[in-house]
């Protein structure tokens, strides 16, 4: 099995990505997820270093000697270089007794009628439904035609009271759109009269049933694996990550895969509009916001945040930074919490800073513009840029790090990104070796050479 898929025997870290400077991993086989295993007893334990590979050649050595290797048949390991199996736990890496990861259940899905056959095809991430124009669908990462139409109004007025009776949300002149989801985890966005000119419009984004992991983000070259090894230690490190993107363009699905190389010892606390993120971490809460209704006020993702504070959290995790939260997220990471992370819509890390400081604005606090970038240099130490391609490829196009302020402006370098078809990195050492160091994580300096 692969090595990803597991944690280590250390009980406080995820498996690390092996050696780019090793050789390449082969990904002929799939990669299954063992599931959540929860321990019986927990016991505290002290801080301990990650077995991390080391690497200390130069990469051109190392990848002279990667090709010399691939013709050779896979290196055998004799029981003495095992690594120790801890207490309780078969040498699979699997305790001995363990609470499954899902109960099995049923999921009643409403009628979709004609929707029904996109609803189970897998390779269709995304149907919108405009209205009694047509139906597009985002097939394999490409918008295209479904090939048919409602006729009637009554048909979409059918099919949108299907979706709100199984979820049990209203729609009216007074609240003409919605945001809810589907039992199978879909996420339906409906909007309608008199928003809207020719009837109701729906969109339903559908969301795997296999979660991605960073094998299968390495084999769609959404990133190359120096780019993977790096985010995998910089995760564990406990380093504030922020991941720019626009519509569609994986930005919860990184998302989701970072969250893997979380050490299950720690407290994830996640906030979201609607439920997307699928951590597997069983010491986790899932907090999500409430729409406003005629018997309650509503509870925004500021306010969650705000109580998430009080709930012991090692690490934070808002799904998305739309609002005033922003300022919040950002005392957060200030604040002991490192290692939160969060997602933002914006076209390149620059852009994200921008968007960040004007949603900090939206908070209300009276605050002057410096004080405001003070807190986000001093927050944010990791910006990734994914971004969808005319293809419907998605590729991480730049790793950048913030170094702190010059006069009244955010500094950035890039460390990794994608140009001309490659991936590559600048020649620069980021500020952060110094983290990665104090977690016993050792990068040589070529490694970003």
């Amino acid at each position: 099995m692969n090595t990803m898929a597991q944690n280590s025997d250390n009980p406080k870290f995820p498996a690390p990505i092996p050696n780019p400077a090793g050789q390449p991993i082969t990904q002929e086989e799939e990669v299954t997820d063992p599931g959540i295993e929860v321990p019986l007893q927990f016991e505290q334990e002290e801080p301990t270093p990650v077995d991390l590979a080391r690497p200390s050649r130069s990469f051109s050595q190392a990848q002279s000697q990667a090709q010399a290797q691939s013709q050779s048949p896979a290196p055998s390991f004799s029981p003495a270089s095992t690594p120790p199996v801890p207490p309780n736990t078969t040498r699979t890496g699997n305790p001995q007794r363990t609470v499954p990861r899902t109960v099995p259940r049923t999921v009643k899905m409403p009628e979709m009628g004609p929707l029904d056959i996109f609803m189970k095809d897998p390779a269709v991430s995304e149907i919108m439904v405009n209205d009694l124009r047509n139906v597009m669908i985002e097939k394999d990462g490409k918008l295209q035609f479904s090939g048919f139409a409602y006729q009637s109004i009554d048909e979409l007025n059918r099919l949108t009271r299907n979706i709100l009776d199984i979820t049990g949300r209203i729609v009216s002149p007074d609240a003409p759109y919605v945001d809810t989801m589907l039992p199978d985890g879909s996420r339906v966005n409906i909007v309608v009269p008199p928003l809207t000119i020719y009837g109701p419009c729906i969109t339903i984004r559908k969301f795997p049933a296999k979660q991605l992991s960073i094998h299968d983000l390495m084999k769609l070259k959404a990133l190359d694996q120096r780019m993977a090894y790096f985010l995998n230690c910089c995760v564990i490190a406990r380093l504030n990550i922020l991941i720019c993107g626009g519509t569609g363009g994986g930005k919860t699905t990184l998302l989701n895969v970072l969250s893997t190389f979380i050490p299950k010892a720690e407290r994830i606390i996640t906030i979201e509009d609607t439920p997307e993120l699928a951590l597997q971490h069983f010491n986790s809460v899932r907090l999500q916001t409430k729409p406003q209704t005629p018997a309650s006020a509503a509870v925004t993702a500021r306010d969650l945040v705000a109580n998430a504070l009080r709930m012991r959290p090692d690490r934070i995790i808002v799904g998305e930074c739309r609002r005033s939260e922003a300022f919040d997220m950002l005392q957060a990471m200030n604040t002991g919490h490192q290692g939160s992370m969060t997602t933002l819509h914006a076209n390149s890390p620059r852009d994200g800073l921008a968007r960040l400081e004007t949603l900090c604005m939206l908070a209300g606090v009276d605050l002057p513009l410096s004080a405001i970038r003070k807190q986000m240099a001093s927050a944010i130490d990791l910006i990734i840029q994914i971004h969808r391609f005319r293809d419907g490829t998605r590729r991480v196009t730049y790793i950048s790090e913030v170094t702190g302020m010059e006069a009244d402006t955010i500094t950035l370098q890039d460390l990794f990104l994608y140009e001309n078809d490659r991936f590559k990195t600048n020649g620069l050492v980021p500020i952060c070796i110094e983290r990665l160091r104090e977690n016993g994580i050792e990068l040589p300096n070529n490694y970003f050479g």
